[in-house]
């Protein structure tokens, strides 16, 4: 961002130089004139840029389109993993937390809320002989229009009543207001496409169930494996 700063503000300079030296030889404007006329504009854009770097403290930086390629196949592969059931790909510094349960019957029901049909279930069984259930949520780095939005968004909720497993989760939405600099223009690769894959939502969020054996799970909405 520094760097495209700079850069912005360099061609504006040079800008500015020639257009003095056009704008001089009409007799109506003087030189004194542009002088003031180019310091009003950098104190306008030294301002702006000052306030975006330290005054405004809910600002959030793009991310490269290296890294966001890298998350996009990294959450590709672990959807294809999970669906042959190689759990070793859920990492560990993606999981939020995780909760055990007790079980008293060999029928466990998921109920879900509405805002919760889109988070998949995976399920590895276990050889133990008690009714223990462990639950563990995962979160892959969640980007929507190339913004890091996790600090914004809720994990869910996971509770277990009645021999029932819930999924509660919560709407979130989120706004925010886009900035980019004029010197992107020169560089076509830099500028977001509407139809590029990496500015749409790239985020796995995934309940991951430890179940024994002998239990049977029920789900009457969304999708588990």
């Amino acid at each position: 961002m520094i760097v495209g700063a700079l850069a912005f503000t360099i061609i504006s300079i040079l800008g500015i130089v020639l257009t003095s030296l056009v704008i001089t030889r009409i007799r109506i404007w003087k030189p004194k004139r542009t002088f003031w006329f180019a310091a009003v504009y950098f104190a306008c854009g030294i301002a702006a840029f000052m306030y975006l770097l330290f005054v405004s403290g809910n600002v959030e930086k793009v991310e490269s389109h290296k890294v966001l390629q890298q998350q996009l196949e990294e959450n590709e592969q672990l959807m294809a993993d999970l669906k042959v059931r190689k759990f070793d790909s859920l990492k560990k510094e993606h999981l939020k937390f995780t909760e055990t349960f007790e079980a008293k019957e060999e029928t466990v029901e998921i109920v879900r809320n509405d805002n919760s049909y889109y988070l998949p279930v995976v399920i590895s069984w276990n050889d133990s002989p008690d009714n223990k259930i462990v639950a563990s949520y995962y979160e892959t780095p969640l980007y929507l229009n190339r913004v890091n939005i996790a600090p914004f968004v809720e994990s869910p909720k996971i509770e277990f009543k009645e021999n029932k497993l819930y999924i509660l989760e919560s709407e979130t939405e989120v706004t925010a207001k886009s900035m980019y600099l004029s010197i992107d223009l020169l560089n076509p690769e830099s500028f977001p496409r509407s139809d590029d894959r990496l500015n749409d939502l790239i985020a796995r969020r995934i309940l991951h169930l430890n179940v024994p054996k002998h239990f049977n799970i029920i789900d009457n909405g969304g999708w588990y494996w």
